[in-house]
């Protein structure tokens, strides 16, 4: 029997706990109780065939985890000031699609699109969003919507800081799910420098 995918706002403590619990596993990063039932942050569950399988936090504290992650203490200040208006930015956090399931074009396509649902709803103007992959800030970067605001080198790992504006999100996740699918197909090379 052919089963769609579905998202969900998690609120319970279980729910909640199940993700953070799977968010480690896939990453790696632990996420601290008090980002993850902080009452401004909204966490989202994607689930195929009752099993979750992916998510992304749509963080609204006022310190933000991508800042904290991704840059080095002595930078969060001069990233605050590029950032203007801080109260009008969500910021895009603990995104993830489970190994075994990224390779699947339906559900890959439908979590990226699920978070651009949440995205469009949320009421800021500005999204922020970062990473310690190369090849996913190449991939963030393949659209011109999303902005590079600051890179780093955190841990021996470099690291990645963009934003968007929220009124282009729709459209630069189809650019980057349009840019992912034509490299599938080896309609694009993708090399790392």
């Amino acid at each position: 029997m052919f089963s769609l995918p579905h998202f969900n706002q998690l609120k319970t403590k279980n729910a909640l706990k199940e993700f953070s619990e799977i968010y480690l596993k896939s990453s790696g990063l632990p996420i601290p109780d008090s980002y993850l039932y902080h009452s401004k942050n909204k966490i989202f569950g994607i689930y195929w065939k009752q099993e979750l399988i992916g998510g992304f936090i749509l963080g609204n504290c006022p310190d933000f985890r991508t800042i904290d992650i991704f840059a080095e203490a002595s930078q969060h200040q001069s990233i605050h000031t590029q950032m203007e208006y801080l109260a009008e930015y969500t910021e895009i956090t603990c995104f993830w699609i489970k190994r075994k399931f990224r390779t699947n074009t339906l559900l890959n396509f439908f979590t990226w699109l699920a978070m651009s649902y949440a995205l469009k709803k949320s009421n800021t103007k500005y999204f922020l969003f970062g990473t310690c992959s190369r090849s996913l800030a190449r991939l963030y970067a393949t659209t011109p919507k999303s902005i590079l605001l600051h890179q780093d080198f955190i841990n021996k790992k470099p690291t990645f800081i963009f934003w968007a504006k929220r009124s282009t999100c729709i459209l630069g996740i189809l650019e980057i799910l349009f840019f992912k699918m034509r490299r599938r197909v080896g309609l694009i090379k993708f090399e790392l420098t």
